[in-house]
């Protein structure tokens, strides 16, 4: 969990918006979190792309893998047991993770940030 905290954070101080965070645990073997987050723009999601791979070498979370940098519209972080979606407010609307996964349990995002 101290893992997502830092994730989290680090997406807020970087502007990132509607920060959704899915309980995973009973629903994928692979991985514990689901991060689902909107950046207004392409530039703002590649600055949110630099911040989350500045996490790897500040704090020693593993990022695994990344996909969708080149194009920056959907950008996927693998942290292991904590996944990333960072969306352009269009590309967010079009995919709707959170309807997909709407009986998904849900965090409380302002209770990590405080």
């Amino acid at each position: 969990m101290e893992n997502l905290t830092t994730i989290v954070k680090a997406l807020d101080a970087k502007h990132a918006e509607d920060i959704v965070v899915l309980d995973m645990q009973q629903f994928s073997p692979i991985y514990d979190y689901m991060v689902i987050t909107t950046a207004k723009n392409d530039r703002l999601a590649a600055g949110i792309l630099r911040e989350l791979k500045d996490l790897e070498a500040e704090t020693g979370l593993e990022l695994k893998r990344i996909e969708g940098a080149h194009a920056a519209q959907w950008i996927l972080a693998d942290f292991g047991r904590v996944i990333v979606h960072v969306f352009t407010p269009e590309t967010r609307l079009e995919y709707n993770l959170e309807k997909l996964w709407r009986d998904v349990p849900r965090l409380d995002v302002e209770g990590m940030l405080a």
